[in-house]
């Protein structure tokens, strides 16, 4: 009686002990289970002509993910992952490197320069992949019909034109009475010699101005003849679209001819490694720009920039300029429509499609520049206009006027044949 009685006891304590356990796994808090993260992929050129702009653009984008992992908590508390691929300007490595974002699980692949690879055209519609980058055909920009190639810039005869508007004002204020003589060089690759040759002639002949037209390759090792060229033309103005080596070519050349036209060249004009390279030389250019500048302290992103780079970077002084400001506001823009994106489908149905369809619905979507981004089912440009930037004698860059919004192209001028035709 007593054997039973007490395993009777030991029953009822193990249930009281079984009871208690539940209760107190009931009670205790329970960990949330991670979130599954946004994987982005950076496709770009780190080691070959355009790794000057590719790398600082490569720090804006990194650094504006870990603010928005670090500050903001992720993207609808799901943090972001970047997969970064160097594709050295070649084009089967554009491929290689494509398809490794893709079977990486990558929503959406940016990239400073990445619509230089031409297949990745093509392999962004065939795999539904959004392609964010900065330049591209008019047939991609203004797609008539679905595409899913997105640009961040629109290089036309938007930027020329925004280029004349300063040469005028300043002929007028040197009280010329004469046309001012307008000279152009071009890159010697792909559709770059016949588009700006038919938009020199556009921006010039309207104005009654003289024009010509050089070429130059993207890593030239001489200009020698091109700045001949321009000198016996006597050009009062002229515009070069090339890398930044090409461009310091171009002033140290101009300088050793004692030859000294008022000089504007593309966006690889206001880097840093320009002034490394010429210093005092730089002085008076001028590039145009598609974002901030690092020394637009007056705008929200680029104050909230000093601010992060004074508490991540605090070694660094004017260094971060240009490419590394819009890698950061253009991610900005991304993380906006991947917002939308999962907003609208949540994060399991997540895909290429779901943020085409939500990078579509942005509509002058400022990320803190003083100018707005907008992409639609049928315009994939984005920026809508540029600011010029000059080289001062204290090696800052500074801007020339406010932005210049472009007029719309008339529809038939919309498409890359329209540009290429005779």
């Amino acid at each position: 009686m007593k054997v039973k009685s007490g395993l009777t006891v030991l029953i009822l304590l193990a249930m009281v002990s079984a009871l208690f356990g539940a209760c107190a796994q009931e009670a205790a808090p329970t960990a949330e289970a991670p979130k599954g993260e946004v994987v982005i992929g950076l496709l770009d050129d780190y080691s070959g002509p355009f790794a000057g702009q590719c790398i600082l653009y490569r720090d804006g984008v990194e650094d504006c993910i870990r603010y928005i992992n670090e500050e903001k908590g992720g993207i609808q508390g799901y943090p972001l992952k970047v997969i970064i691929v160097d594709y050295k300007m070649d084009a089967s490595l554009a491929i290689s490197g494509w398809n490794r974002l893709k079977n990486d699980g990558a929503t959406i692949v940016i990239g400073s320069v990445a619509s230089a690879a031409t297949i990745l055209h093509e392999l962004t519609d065939r795999d539904h992949i959004p392609l964010l980058t900065g330049a591209g055909t008019f047939d991609r920009l203004f797609p008539k019909e679905p595409n899913f190639y997105f640009g961040t810039t629109l290089y036309g005869p938007g930027m020329y034109e925004s280029m004349c508007r300063i040469i005028e004002r300043d002929w007028a204020e040197k009280g010329e009475t004469r046309s001012p003589k307008i000279g152009f060089d071009a890159p010697s690759i792909g559709t770059y010699p016949k588009l700006i040759t038919k938009i020199a002639k556009m921006v010039t002949e309207k104005r009654g101005w003289e024009h010509i037209v050089t070429y130059t390759s993207l890593a030239p090792v001489d200009v020698t003849t091109q700045v001949l060229q321009m000198k016996q033309f006597g050009a009062d103005y002229m515009h070069s679209q090339t890398t930044e080596s090409g461009t310091v070519l171009w002033l140290k050349e101009l300088d050793r001819q004692d030859f000294h036209p008022v000089f504007f060249g593309s966006n690889f004009l206001t880097s840093e490694e320009v002034w490394r390279s010429v210093g005092p030389l730089a002085a008076g250019t001028m590039g145009p720009q598609f974002h901030a500048a690092w020394t637009d302290t007056d705008l929200p992103m680029v104050s909230l920039l000093h601010e992060l780079n004074a508490k991540w970077h605090p070694w660094e002084t004017w260094e971060h300029r240009g490419y590394y400001t819009r890698g950061f506001a253009e991610f900005l823009v991304v993380a906006e429509a991947t917002e939308r994106a999962i907003k609208k489908v949540g994060y399991e149905n997540l895909d290429g499609d779901a943020m085409k369809e939500a990078m579509e619905t942005i509509r002058d979507f400022d990320p803190g520049i003083g100018i707005g981004y907008t992409w639609t089912p049928t315009d994939h440009t984005g920026m809508p206009g540029n600011r010029w930037y000059e080289w001062t004698e204290e090696g800052l860059v500074v801007p020339v006027g406010d932005w210049y919004i472009y007029d719309p192209l008339p529809e038939e001028q919309r498409t890359q044949a329209w540009w290429m035709a005779d």
